[in-house]
């Protein structure tokens, strides 16, 4: 259905309530006009009458002389006149004719009765006289040439005030469907979504703007349901995570506890059992460091990673500082890190940010590796994207566990009965990471090796 906005609308709107009017008192003025003419016309060709014939010298009625003036002078007023002489003798002008079933031997009572009823005729008769003798009578029509002209006329008016009544009932349903119902509906579903019901239907207007506004109103309750919903699922993951901390920091601390309160009372006699506990003791501490870390890292997952400084570099470089800084942890488990690079198109992005997201997804695939096997990293160009594919030849993701891995706090089987426990956001992080440069990580089984991770940068457009 076509939109017509509202400016136009209320201009189209202003034009049929002045222009209407208008017409309808020009009609008017033209109807009064008509009339005023008439009268006036009539009023000139009776004083003409008046003065030529009425009151004329009778002496001149004899003259034919006179008459063929009379009769001539009448015509150039657009006079028509009969005259009926006593003598029955008849003078008229043209389209003035005697009718043709009126006889003479009639008598001019007939023939005045004959003419009055004539159609198009509107006839005055007037008896002349001279010295209280009778000379002739004069059958006047007075001429309507406005007749039509008022039936015109009226017909405009009839008209004008049919299209205006029309106008107006169109005008008062399309505003009734297309601004007052829509308006009435918002107003119904902002009670719906001041009780929580965010399902709203409302109609569409003929008005863009209205039409706008009533779009715009159902994407908002989309969005206020959507955030509900978001709210929601918040809230469920800010309990588990509570949860969470209190499950993952209360082993290392009664662990700790145990440790020291038996190194305090003495029980441990021997030296070297001694050192042995205080060993474990440092590994319960720097495992409470870690999970404080990723506790404080959790609070930075949604809006407060920031792109801070946007370089220009190639992934190659980056890879191989991690490759030095994680030096250690591959020795520790004698694992080697292999990377293929096909590609010098660089990319665009916060480079501390984005070390750190391929850092994690690195230090979990060491984590999960066997010793003395092989990682695997291929960076090349894949549509508009840098892709860089991460594998281990550990044995993998549980199928279960692959559509949650970068869920925060999620572990997957594994992992939960392992000593070490950790929050499980190191993946969450990198993703976050990811996605504000607008790109794209997921997690896969390779077919032949173990766990495979797909990173997907856009590329860097040079202008």
């Amino acid at each position: 259905m076509a939109k017509i906005s509202f400016k136009a609308f209320i201009a189209l709107s202003l034009i049929a309530i002045v222009f209407m009017p208008i017409l309808l008192a020009k009609t008017a003025t033209r109807l009064t006009d008509v009339y005023s003419s008439r009268e006036s016309q009539i009023f000139d060709l009776d004083s003409w009458v008046q003065d030529n014939i009425v009151n004329a010298d009778k002496t001149q009625f004899d003259k034919e002389e006179w008459r063929s003036q009379l009769k001539k002078k009448a015509e150039e007023e657009k006079l028509e006149f009969l005259i009926m002489f006593a003598d029955d003798e008849l003078l008229y002008t043209e389209g003035m004719n005697k009718p043709e079933n009126t006889q003479l031997s009639e008598g001019r009572q007939s023939l005045s009765e004959n003419l009055e009823k004539t159609p198009d005729l509107n006839i005055v008769p007037y008896n002349v006289y001279a010295d209280d003798s009778f000379i002739a009578t004069v059958y006047i029509n007075y001429p309507v040439p406005a007749e039509e002209q008022i039936k015109s006329t009226n017909y405009d008016f009839v008209f004008y005030m049919g299209a205006f009544s029309l106008v107006s009932i169109l005008y008062i349903v399309f505003l009734q469907v297309n601004l007052m119902k829509p308006l009435r509906a918002i107003n119904k579903s902002s009670q719906l979504i001041s009780n929580g019901t965010y399902n709203i239907d409302l109609p569409s207007s003929s008005i863009k703007e209205m039409n706008y506004t009533t779009h715009a109103f159902i994407e908002m309750a989309k969005k206020l349901k959507l955030s509900k919903e978001n709210n929601e699922r918040l809230e469920d993951d800010r309990k588990l995570f509570v949860s969470s901390i209190v499950h993952d920091l209360r082993t290392p601390i009664f662990s700790l506890r145990g440790f020291l309160e038996g190194l305090i009372k003495g029980i441990f006699k021997n030296e070297q059992k001694k050192t042995q506990y205080l060993e474990m003791s440092m590994k319960q501490a720097n495992h409470l460091n870690e999970l404080v870390t990723s506790l404080a890292n959790y609070s930075n997952i949604e809006g407060q990673i920031k792109l801070e400084e946007i370089t220009v570099f190639q992934i190659n470089d980056m890879i191989h500082d991690l490759k030095q800084m994680l030096f250690f942890n591959l020795s520790e488990k004698k694992l080697t890190l292999e990377v293929n690079n096909l590609t010098s198109q660089p990319i665009a992005g916060d480079y501390m940010l984005l070390k750190r997201a391929f850092e994690n997804v690195l230090i979990n695939c060491i984590r999960h590796s066997p010793p003395t096997e092989k990682i695997e990293v291929l960076v090349r160009e894949r549509d508009s994207f840098i892709e860089t594919i991460i594998l281990d030849n550990g044995k993998g993701f549980a199928e279960k566990d692959l559509e949650h891995i970068f869920k925060p706090l999620y572990k997957g089987e594994e992992e939960k009965f392992s000593a070490g426990q950790r929050m499980g956001l190191g993946l969450t992080i990198a993703q976050v990471i990811i996605q504000k440069h607008n790109g794209i990580i997921q997690a896969a089984n390779d077919k032949e090796k173990g766990a495979k991770f797909v990173i997907k940068i856009p590329k860097h457009i040079i202008e």
